[in-house]
């Protein structure tokens, strides 16, 4: 987000979602929490996160759900008679950066490192931590390839993006939708893969894929696009893309302006208030899939009130959030299963963990390649406000 984007209507866009980052981040600040469950040696927790740029609208949530959670097991003794000291450090989505965050953070003694959002963005923390014997998992990314592109095995608590776009497909066709138009960028495997995962659904299922065009990311117009959709006969019965906040509200109010009423679907990154915020009745009638919902009675629902309390205010990604206390659930798991803290043993007990409890059900890592099966909640926005749809676990997953 700069300053220096040049429409009026991107830059309110852009300061909006900024004020909002920087409410949810409050206590994320370089010093981390550090607490005091007792005199034994500390279980340092190192978080090399996008607190700005474009992984900042999952990371900032995630971390802060992850002060929030270490403050409960501090408040409860620690682990293994451990207290646990959280560092959060911003690498600023800069992948030039992640390696000197993230010595930076070995230096402070960190045995577990915590990467960001988007295997592009992580590979020089992924990388500095293996060079170092430290295990890395992801709170908030969902590319398959993180697990690998470091050049050493690394961890998602997520769902992978083939797991989300075959859930979205699978129920887009369950709606009897037979025709999907998709927008791809290739700036990042997120926003690159989505809809190849969705389309390659889709297609299984009987539908089709009309077309396809690409963006840029930070793109000011999308009038290139929204004009290409808009001259379709006919139309598409579903548009799907793996757009990020905030172009995602840009293109989708655009969309609408031009008279396109297709009903329009997208990932687990569009799961933020600010959508109907900015978006208002044009976010209408979106559909995404993501990482849970505050279902009465479920842990999320109960996560996310204690999170609430804790911070001051509701996170405006409460799905986002959750990542980051499933990350310290499979963290505190793996540390009990290998009974220490010297990071080869917690990285050999997270190899093979099995059915880890965490705040969006259960993860197990044994027999895989460091990508969890989980199930995927869809969400729609409806009368301003979210609203679960379906939750499970889609038949056809494609290959990452």
């Amino acid at each position: 987000m700069k300053a220096q984007r040049q429409t009026f209507m991107y830059l309110v866009l852009t300061c909006l979602v900024i004020a909002m980052i920087v409410s949810v981040a409050g206590g994320c600040g370089e010093s981390g929490t550090a607490t005091t469950a007792g005199e034994a040696e500390p279980l340092i927790l190192g978080a090399a996160l996008g607190l700005t740029g474009d992984a900042a609208p999952g990371d900032v949530p995630a971390a802060e759900a992850m002060e929030y959670a270490v403050a409960l097991i501090n408040e409860a003794g620690g682990i293994l008679g451990h207290p646990v000291e959280l560092i959060v450090k911003d690498m600023k989505s800069d992948p030039a950066l992640g390696g000197t965050v993230t010595q930076e953070l070995l230096s402070a003694g960190a045995q577990v490192i915590i990467g960001p959002a988007f295997p592009g963005i992580a590979a020089g923390v992924i990388q500095a931590a293996a060079d170092a014997g430290v295990p890395v998992l992801s709170a908030t990314s969902t590319q398959p390839e993180y697990t690998v592109i470091g050049g050493s095995k690394a961890y998602l608590v997520a769902f992978g993006d083939n797991v989300q776009a075959a859930a979205a497909a699978e129920y887009a066709l369950a709606q009897g939708y037979k025709t999907v138009y998709t927008l791809t960028s290739p700036d990042l495997s997120y926003t690159e893969r989505l809809p190849e995962f969705f389309a390659a659904t889709f297609e299984n299922g009987g539908g089709e894929r009309i077309g396809d065009d690409t963006y840029s990311i930070g793109q000011q117009d999308f009038a290139p696009q929204v004009t290409k959709i808009a001259a379709l006969n006919p139309q598409p019965d579903v548009i799907f893309s793996g757009m990020i906040p905030p172009d995602v509200f840009v293109f989708t109010m655009q969309l609408r302006a031009a008279g396109v009423t297709a009903p329009l679907y997208g990932p687990d990154g569009w799961d933020n208030i600010a959508f109907i915020e900015f978006a208002g009745e044009d976010a209408e009638g979106v559909v995404f899939a993501t990482h849970g919902y505050p279902v009465p009675g479920s842990r999320f629902e109960t996560f996310i009130a204690g999170l609430t309390e804790f911070q001051g205010s509701e996170p405006e990604a409460p799905a986002l959030a959750t990542t980051g206390g499933d990350a310290i659930d499979v963290i505190m798991a793996a540390v009990t299963a290998a009974g220490s803290i010297e990071p080869g043993a917690i990285g050999a007990a997270l190899a093979e963990l099995e059915d880890v409890e965490v705040v969006n059900g259960t993860i197990t890592y044994k027999g895989t390649n460091g990508v969890p099966e989980k199930t995927v909640a869809i969400v729609a926005i409806e009368g301003g406000a979210f609203v679960l749809k379906d939750q499970f676990l889609p038949s056809f997953i494609p290959q990452p």
